[in-house]
């Protein structure tokens, strides 16, 4: 007993080891740690997928500020696109352009009466984010201020924005006046997507050439991430709009590009504090720079699918010196992932179109023939689907498809019915033929016999002994031969004038 309890023990131990170096060996994916965003609510997006890397309150209504420039502007752009204006249109600033504006709001001086380009006065707005050129492109536009802004709702409605209302062209305080994170990355999207746009917003510095009522301008940009003199230059920055009130405190919508990666960034609600230094830290820049090296250090774009991954492997039926065909992926599926993420877990879900349809797969097949798909998931997202194919050539066993051919054939009801009716009618021929040379021979033998009976008479002169004439013994024979033909006939069929059987069931009854 004791013995017995003793190798349980060891039983027990040893298997208590095996799994704890299982659980060291076998690697886990780590979690990823998430930024600490000092501000009130912020977005990370990779640009080119929509693939949300970082989130906080981005469904919060809040007030968006001069972020609101980036609709008027986009609309001014979509406006030139559809052919509506022209870059060169010459436009005057009205009596109006100021309307709604405090006096510290931001401005490009432009003054009443003074005429510049359409394209001049993008870049107005948007570089030193002009107040007055929003109203004056809105005007310009729709014909009054108030028309523009019915158009601005309106146009993010249709970009999917369900927590935005826009009260003004410029983003000046009002409580009718909100955006939220996501809403606002929505319409940013959509004006990126514009050359002329992101052209606008890119450059650093912009020079408007001198008008009736000022000389030339020379217009820098407050994204101040795209400024190499800047404390908070980011050389991967690219755009797009700053903004800042005393209720929306200060918000950033930028772009930055690195390699392969585009990201873009909403910070809404950020302070301006005090650091350790003695120098004034503004949050919307330094949080923003901390996104984007978040996302460009723990985020890559790595192939989760190769087309060199054998996926599965199908029947073929008729195959020459095989019975199966491996399917591999035509294109290679490519994500942005986190660094750490276990690539070996990602969840492949073939579909044959042969299979899936309840048929068979038949050689012969061309190399790369496309026969299913496959999609592809990683923790529960789906990274989207390609096509399979063949990964080699499938040729044709012809005496297999022979063989195949004719059961298939045969299988045929139609077919089968068609071969017994024509074996019946043969055997019906062949009885035919039987009884018609059955009969061909009694009318052979019987009129043989009647030869040689009459040949055995004219021998043995029947005539001259009982004084008969030949002529009288040729009759006696004709008469005999009628009788015979006349036997004969009752019993074979008798013919009608076409050459057809006409009592065909008396015949056979014979």
């Amino acid at each position: 007993m004791k013995i017995f309890i003793r190798r349980a023990l060891l039983r027990i131990f040893a298997l208590s080891l095996v799994f704890s170096l299982a659980s060291v060996t076998i690697p886990r994916a780590s979690a990823l740690e998430e930024p600490d965003i000092l501000a009130e609510a912020a977005l990370l997006v990779e640009s080119t997928t929509g693939q949300i890397l970082y989130q906080k309150n981005i469904d919060s209504r809040r007030a968006p500020a001069s972020l609101t420039k980036i609709m008027t502007v986009m609309l001014a752009v979509e406006s030139y696109t559809a052919g509506d204006v022209s870059l060169d249109d010459v436009v005057t600033v009205s009596d109006t352009a100021y309307s709604g504006i405090t006096a510290d709001g931001s401005t490009a001086g432009l003054m009443e009466g003074e005429e510049l380009s359409f394209l001049e006065l993008l870049y107005c707005a948007m570089l030193p984010s002009a107040n007055e050129a929003c109203n004056v492109l809105a005007e310009y536009l729709s014909g009054d201020i108030d028309t523009f802004v019915d158009r601005m709702n309106q146009r993010a409605a249709e970009l999917g924005c369900t927590n935005t209302h826009f009260a003004n062209t410029h983003g000046m305080p009002n409580d009718n006046h909100y955006s939220t994170a996501y809403d606002l990355y929505l319409i940013t999207r959509n004006a990126m997507s514009l050359p002329l746009f992101e052209d606008i917003v890119s450059v650093h510095s912009h020079t408007v050439p001198a008008t009736n009522l000022s000389e030339a301008r020379q217009l820098t940009s407050t994204n101040i991430l795209m400024d190499p003199n800047s404390r908070y230059y980011y050389k991967y920055a690219s755009g797009v709009k700053t903004g800042h009130t005393d209720a929306a405190g200060y918000c950033l919508i930028s772009t930055a590009s690195n390699e392969d990666r585009q990201m873009l960034s909403v910070v809404l609600g950020a302070n301006s504090v005090v650091i350790e230094d003695g120098t004034t830290q503004v949050q919307s820049f330094s949080e923003t720079i901390k996104l984007f090296d978040w996302g460009f250090e723990n985020f890559s774009y790595q192939e989760i699918l190769s087309t060199m991954n054998l996926v599965t492997e199908v029947p073929v039926r008729l195959a020459r010196g095989r019975s199966s065909v491996v399917l591999r992926p035509a294109e290679k599926i490519s994500a942005l992932l986190a660094n750490d993420v276990d690539i070996s877990s990602a969840v492949l879900t073939p579909t044959v179109y042969n299979i899936e349809n309840n048929e068979e797969l038949f050689a012969p097949i061309d190399q790369g023939t496309v026969l299913g798909s496959v999609s592809v998931s990683l923790d529960g997202v789906d990274y989207g689907s390609v096509n399979l194919v063949a990964n080699t050539a499938v040729t044709l066993d012809k005496l297999a498809y022979i063989k195949y051919e004719i059961g298939r054939t045969l299988s045929n009801t139609w077919v089968r019915l068609f071969i017994v009716l024509l074996f019946l009618l043969l055997c019906l021929y062949i009885a035919f033929i039987i009884v018609y040379n059955k009969n061909r021979r009694k009318r052979k033998i019987a009129a043989d016999a009647l030869a040689r009976k009459r040949i055995e008479e004219l021998r043995r002169g029947e005539g001259t002994s009982t004084g008969n004439s030949f002529e009288e013994i040729e009759d006696k024979h004709r008469a005999n031969e009628e009788e015979t033909s006349k036997l004969l006939s009752a019993d074979r069929p008798v013919k009608s004038g076409k050459g057809k059987i006409d009592n065909f069931k008396d015949f056979f009854r014979r």
